[in-house]
């Protein structure tokens, strides 16, 4: 064996060597049993596109336990059987025979190919949603861990299929252990003619249509080879991305398309999950490291969950924190469930999205109206805003205003006024800020929301998943006061307005039925009733009649803003302010905005923004409450002069009057433009009855049916603290 384990080791230093020197003319290599461990070398080493074609490993193994375990693990795991090494395959060979007892049906009262570590849960109901998320205990670990508890099961098996980036989620598989027990092959058609011999013709090869192609055909494929000898009892799966990466010599976007298809339970049919992912680390070996860790993840999650919204929230376990403070190393900015495994209603893309912006999963999230449904669904900001003029409108629309549609009007129709016919009518963005109620007071990565949810979950003494005030006063007192802690957990806002004017919905709060116990669900915002979902969706749904494109965001700074649309359009970009009390001043000359998001302060921040020349900002002229149209008011004091030089170099322009509607023009029919959302909140307070007038019909009808309303009509309104609380669990 020593003499077998040298030889070994003298050809596995022999092909690292060959790998890094492998000629374009030698064609495609072919990869088995372990031999991942090689081909990774020529895709990390520099442009894979011009060495391995259609590097693969066909790793459909015999039924479990005919393999010898030792080479398994070793192979898998990457280790030499040489013979320094002979000790650590030993050890792998003891990790692979307890997992084949394990699959035998040797430990404890398992039955034959019953999965120890399987914990399933279907779309679990709401009111025990956390305990499914304590059943997936190898979160807050590492990929190693979850890859190998996915391994133990060899009744969940399939395919790997991964271009750009390396192949570091397959690799994350086969070097967990006990990789024959799901790993069926792994293929890296990284040559674009390869790519179409195996998946068909595509015009573009980083898109959506390219990864279900992949997803589809390999799914077909195991299930079409491999369903009469795993038997009807075996989920098989299908994982897929298509990535864009640091290339050897470009600057390019990096971003790319991953996917799932599988089966949530033994014989159903396929559900599919699919995710669009910008990479911000700066090589391309970091990137397909994060890219291993992801795709572990999402792996992991749907062996053991097919609830969408546990799915989502620990996609980047073990990722949150990298790059620098304000992002992390991936952000996952459009998320689409399909299949029987996610049924009609199973999630809403609204509250995704925002439960996307509050985890820092996305800086932002874009949310277009399907014209078939009705309904909002998510948008790849890659190819809604790609090559498209842009305005947008920021603000957090509580509530929108006739003021709000009449200033975004006049801001498309000036810049339509200097395009060329061949240039695309501008998207008009609402840039609906919700940083109020999910800017947590610290960035909580999963561990430590774990932590917080496993606290609760043991300190509930009558384990119902419920807390009384009693038991929430003390597991909080450090995080909020007493009277805090009575209003979130009472709620806010009358039941019925008292005069029985309108229907309004019930309070925001933890126990708006008074039935003296609050949902750890609710707590912890993992159901559609929960006090963060009630109150955003009562804003979302005042914007939705007016069909905008809805970008969600927590970007507080409008540089910024410029910054993440500028990844996606070589066109002009507009930032529509002024009308309804948001003046210029208040929008871009307020230094004490710029205190926490820029080190230069307004001068950086300014900068950044114009620095492009893409960017600009038209301010709208001031409607008096007489209905005269006056020039926008403009900043005194020492910013006075900078104002004026970005007046004169084009950076600001003031819309002329000639582009505001008609009856914004006129004084007779103008009223409904004279106030903005701060105005009409005051007057929603004060119990007048005007501030109808200054609302879309539609939107007042809607404004009037929400909690929001009443909670505003009896001036109650939960404080900072709490709304900090509650977007840090």
């Amino acid at each position: 064996s020593s003499h077998f384990g040298s030889s070994r080791s003298i050809f596995q230093t022999r092909v690292i060597g060959f790998a890094l020197r492998f000629p374009a003319s030698m064609g495609a290599p072919a990869f088995a049993n372990g031999g991942l461990q090689v081909r990774p070398m020529f895709l990390k080493a520099g442009p894979a596109a011009s060495s391995p074609a259609l590097p693969s490993s066909l790793g459909t193994p015999p039924p479990p336990g005919s393999r010898g375990a030792a080479a398994e693990a070793a192979t898998a795991s990457g280790s030499p059987l040489g013979v320094g090494s002979f000790l650590a395959a030993a050890s792998a060979t003891t990790v692979c025979l307890r997992a084949r007892r394990r699959r035998n049906g040797k430990v404890g009262k398992m039955a034959r190919g019953q999965a120890p570590c399987r914990t399933r849960c279907l779309a679990a109901p709401d009111t025990q949603r956390f305990r499914e998320i304590l059943k997936l205990t190898h979160l807050g670990g590492g990929a190693g861990d979850k890859a190998l508890s996915v391994n133990l099961d060899d009744k969940f098996y399939g395919s790997f299929a991964e271009i750009g980036a390396g192949q570091e989620v397959s690799r994350t598989f086969l070097k967990a252990g006990a990789a024959a027990g799901t790993v069926a092959r792994s293929i890296s058609a990284y040559d674009m003619r390869m790519s179409d011999v195996s998946y068909g013709q595509a015009k573009r090869y980083v898109t959506s249509e390219r990864v279900q192609q992949m997803l589809t055909t390999e799914f077909d494929e195991v299930e079409k080879c491999l369903r009469e000898v795993r038997g009807p009892e075996c989920r098989f799966f299908a994982f897929a991305c298509t990535l864009a990466a640091r290339a050897y010599k470009s600057n390019r976007e990096c971003e790319g398309w991953i996917g799932v298809t599988y089966q949530a339970e033994a014989g159903q049919p396929r559900s599919t999950i699919t995710l669009h992912v910008r990479m911000r680390d700066p090589t391309a070996q970091q990137q397909g490291e994060a890219i291993g860790v992801l795709g572990t993840n999402l792996i992991y999650l749907v062996h053991n969950t097919s609830d969408p919204y546990i799915i989502t929230s620990y996609l980047l376990d073990g990722l949150e924190q990298n790059v620098d403070s304000n992002s992390g190393r991936l952000e996952i900015d459009s998320i689409d469930f399909s299949g029987p495994a996610f049924p009609e209603g199973s999630w809403d893309p609204r509250l995704m999205a925002m439960r996307m912006v509050q985890l820092r999963i996305a800086n932002g999230v874009l949310l277009e109206p399907d014209a078939v449904s009705q309904k909002y669904r998510m948008a790849v900001p890659n190819n809604l805003l790609y090559k498209r003029p842009l305005v947008v409108e920021r603000s957090r629309f509580t509530p929108v205003t006739c003021m709000h549609e009449e200033v975004m009007g006049a801001c498309s129709r000036t810049l339509e006024q200097e395009a060329d016919e061949s240039t695309k009518r501008p998207l008009e963005i609402l840039n609906m800020q919700i940083d109020d109620i999910i800017q947590p007071t610290e960035s909580e990565g999963a561990d430590q929301r774990l932590t917080t949810l496993k606290r609760v979950a043991t300190s509930e003494l009558k384990q119902d998943g419920m807390l009384d005030l009693a038991e929430m006063k003390h597991m909080f007192k450090d995080k909020l006061i007493e009277e805090e802690i009575d209003a979130l957990f009472k709620g806010m806002g009358a039941g019925q307005l008292g005069s029985g004017e309108f229907g309004i919905r019930s309070l925001l709060g933890l126990d708006p039925q008074s039935v003296g116990s609050v949902s750890i669900d609710a707590l912890f915002s993992l159901t559609q009733d929960g006090v963060l979902a009630e109150e955003f969706l009562d804003r979302f749904t005042m914007l939705e009649p007016l069909k905008y494109t809805v970008l969600l965001s927590s970007i507080s700074q409008t540089h910024d803003l410029a910054s993440y649309l500028q990844r996606y359009t070589n066109q002009k970009i507009v930032v529509a302010v002024g009308g309804g009390g948001f003046s210029i001043g208040r929008a871009l000359f307020n230094p004490d905005s710029y205190k926490n998001g820029s080190a230069g302060g307004m001068l950086e921040g300014l900068g950044r923004l114009f620095s492009q020349g893409g960017t600009r900002v038209f301010t709208y002229p001031n409607i008096t409450p007489e209905g005269q149209i006056l020039p926008a008011s403009i900043p005194d004091g020492d910013a006075q002069p900078l104002y004026e030089y970005l007046v004169r170099t084009g950076a600001i322009v003031p819309i002329s009057s000639s582009y505001l509607s008609p009856e914004a023009r006129n004084w007779k029919t103008n009223l409904q433009f004279r106030l903005g959302s701060t105005e009409v909140r005051e007057l929603i307070a004060q119990g007048s009855a005007e501030w109808e007038m200054y609302m879309p019909p539609t939107v007042a009808t809607i404004a009037k049916s929400q909690g929001w309303f009443g909670r505003l009509r009896n001036g109650e309104t939960f404080t900072a603290n709490v709304w900090q609380f509650l977007a840090g669990l």
